[in-house]
């Protein structure tokens, strides 16, 4: 993500002539200073940090899934308050050195909660420079050297100002501590980085960040801070530590991770976070998009999410999983952020970090409403079988069934014929039948193979199969199919493979009147 930023802002700099401006300051609450931007700026946000997952039990024996960070990327996560980039491709970061970074050995892993009570024991004492030192190195996005007074250190807005210079002649970068008009306040430490655009003229850029940002820093009396309004659902933090058992702990770690994702965006002026029930939303939206689509989300995502655990039973503890859910305004955003790789998508599940990324089209907001419900349903699979990825004739088939899908009036998700895919499995019924066993041994690589027709044919009878468990299955007297999914989602748990799991659930006798069922109900429509 981060040499996205620096191609993009040396591509642009080629382009026209760069000049750092900086807006007027602005009271900031989250990280605690009136302070400038970049004009003509957009927030780049950072990427959630990259979790690792092991499965536990808890003191009855239930398992849940426990969700791992390493100490160092939670620690960036609360020290790192933004990062912005200009038209003309300058960059400017800041950062609140609150903390010492974590002491634990590279790599190390922890819970939310384990690395919360951890970090809440190392505050920066105000007056030991190194420590404030060593915390602005291992946040910078350059390195950096030791601090040095400037020209201009003393200041009526600061009680200690020091340059760190860079061995990149583009970097500008200082650690600063406000003066407060409270006395019982003792203001943190803060640091400023301006990366300049190839092209910048380095001396006036130097002078904006010298003058019109760092001369305009401030802490404003408490009686003269604009009064913030209350987060749409505020975060109480409850006192368990350790990766202690129990709903406490997971009401815990859910807690942290919607605190840490709204501070992922809190100091964004055009960006909002909103939470509903285990779904919680940030984008970058304007006011008559989010009206309308973002209520659309939060009213649909948790019942939706109900009739996924209806529809393919979990087969741990899920309590206290949320769904996060980014909204980029643009294509262009959301490819800087999930990577080009992914330019055939608008929606997608990020594994790594835990959350549905998407974008905003600027027509068929119901149509991505309905690929949004198809990528949840990998969200939801994801936690409910352990992080073990199921067959693809599962795992797609079951998102293509929530696809083509609507709420009615009572809030209830019915199932719709997706009339393309039930006229191709009605005319070719009995040559895929042939090919079913095929099918629910496939992997993905083969799954996608072949050519676009190839891979519709087979998402269309992904689909057939996850429609037939739904609608044609409990028809069948004594309902012989009833605990098939539920099954094959333990016996992913279990065996931790796919392949495993289907040679459990789908061979032998059963497989064969599960097709036989199948292309009896097919047949009929």
């Amino acid at each position: 993500m981060r040499s996205i930023v620096y191609i993009f802002a040396g591509v642009l700099a080629l382009a026209t002539e760069a000049s750092v401006r900086f807006t007027s300051p602005a009271w900031r609450p989250d990280i605690g200073l009136s302070a400038p931007i970049l004009a003509d700026s957009e927030a780049m946000p950072f990427e959630m940090p990259k979790a690792q997952s092991f499965l536990v039990a808890g003191e009855k024996g239930e398992r849940r899934l426990e969700d791992r960070f390493d100490t160092f990327d939670l620690w960036l996560g609360r020290t790192l308050c933004g990062r912005w980039c200009d038209t003309s491709g300058n960059t400017f970061f800041l950062a609140k050195l609150a903390t010492r970074p974590p002491s634990d050995p590279p790599g190390t892993v922890r819970t939310r909660t384990e690395f919360s009570a951890m970090d809440a024991k190392t505050p920066i004492d105000p007056h030991n420079l190194d420590a404030c030192t060593e915390a602005a190195h291992s946040a910078s996005p350059v390195d950096l050297s030791r601090p040095v007074r400037p020209r201009r250190s003393q200041r009526r807005n600061m009680t200690g100002l020091f340059a760190l210079p860079s061995t990149n002649a583009q970097t500008f970068a200082a650690i600063f501590r406000p003066r407060s008009p409270e006395r019982m306040e003792s203001p943190d430490w803060y640091m400023a980085v301006l990366v300049a655009a190839d092209g910048e003229p380095l001396d006036e850029a130097f002078r904006r960040f010298d003058e019109d940002f760092l001369d305009n820093v401030s802490i404003p009396a408490a009686r003269a801070r604009p009064r913030t309004p209350a987060a749409s659902n505020p975060v109480q933090i409850s006192a368990v530590t350790g990766s202690s058992n129990g709903n406490a702990f997971e009401k815990t770690e859910a807690c942290l991770l919607r605190e840490a994702v709204r501070l992922n965006v809190a100091n964004y002026d055009n960006w909002h976070f909103v939470a509903a029930g285990d779904v919680t939303v940030i984008d970058n939206l304007d006011l008559a998009s989010r009206g309308t689509f973002i209520p659309s989300l939060t009213n649909s995502l948790p019942l939706l999410r109900s009739a996924y655990a209806a529809c393919v039973p979990a087969a741990i503890d899920t309590t206290g999983q949320i769904a996060v859910v980014r909204v980029f305004a643009t294509r262009e955003e959301y490819l800087a952020y999930v990577g080009l790789e992914h330019k055939w998508t608008a929606a997608l599940w990020d594994t790594l970090h835990r959350e549905l990324v998407l974008y905003l089209p600027p027509d068929d907001t119901q149509g991505l409403l309905q690929t949004v419900w198809h990528e949840a349903f990998h969200q939801y699979l994801a936690y409910a079988a352990a992080l073990v990825t199921a067959a693809p004739w599962f795992n797609e088939g079951h998102a293509e069934l929530f696809e083509h899908s609507h709420l009615d009036r009572d809030g209830k998700v019915v199932f719709d014929m997706d009339q393309i895919a039930a006229t191709y499995v009605n005319q070719h019924a009995e040559e895929l039948a042939d090919i079913l066993p095929e099918i629910f041994r496939l992997g993905y690589e083969d799954f996608y193979s072949g050519t676009q027709e190839d891979i519709a044919a087979r998402y269309r009878l992904a689909w057939s199969l996850a429609y037939f468990l739904e609608i044609g299955a409990p028809k069948i007297r004594f309902q012989p199919f009833a605990n098939l999914r539920r099954d094959y989602v333990k016996a992913l748990v279990e065996t931790r493979s796919p392949e495993q799991a289907g040679r459990i659930t789908l061979e032998g006798d059963f497989c064969k009147q599960l097709i036989a069922a199948w292309l009896n109900f097919w047949r009929k429509q």
